[in-house]
Formats: C-alpha cells, structure tokens, sequence
C-alpha cells in the first residue's frame, strides 16, 4: 500500500467566523496570538506498508495463519506531534479449526 498526502495551511484567523460562547462572548480564541501560527499544519508525508502471510492446512479442518507487515512513515516536516517520521514491524500467527 502507497499513501501520500499534502497540504497546507493557508488561511488566518481573521477570516474564521467570532465564535459567541453564553451572554456574548466573542473571539474565544485570541485572534492575535492565533495568527502568529502561519505553519501549523503544511502536511506532507508519504506512507508506505508491505504485508505478506501465509496459511498452512494440517487437515482439511485445522490450520495456521502467519503474516507480517513492515510500515515505514516519512514526514516532511514537523506535525502537531512533531518530528513523525518511523517505521513499524507486526505479525501475528493464529490456529484455527474449521467445523
């Protein structure tokens, strides 16, 4: 599997409706401090997952599974959580019986 994903922000808080919160309060948001955010969230990744498995029949009613799947994340820049750059291994085996 291949994800890539981007965007940017490209908008300031001026332009967002005042939110009015009980008995008229206005701009919950502090529109000054607000607009000091200019990157917040230019997101520009690309994601990539490769799994293989495999099924082995005993009998014609027991049987295992195995798989594994390699994950490995590039970021581009910074996120909210920052630096998301990665990659991940899982797997699993199972047994079953069919009846």
């Amino acid at each position: 599997m291949y994800n890539k994903a981007d965007d940017e922000w490209d908008w300031d808080f001026y332009e967002r409706a005042s939110l009015i919160m009980g008995g008229g309060a206005y701009n919950y948001d502090s529109v000054d401090q607000n607009n000091l955010i200019d990157e917040y969230s230019d997101l520009s990744y690309e994601q990539y997952e490769i799994t293989l498995g495999a099924t082995y029949n005993f009998s014609d009613a027991f049987y295992t599974k195995i798989s594994g799947t390699y994950d490995i994340f590039e970021s581009d820049e910074m996120y909210v959580y920052g630096d998301e750059d990665g990659d991940s291994y899982t797997g699993y085996v199972a047994f079953g019986y069919s009846f």
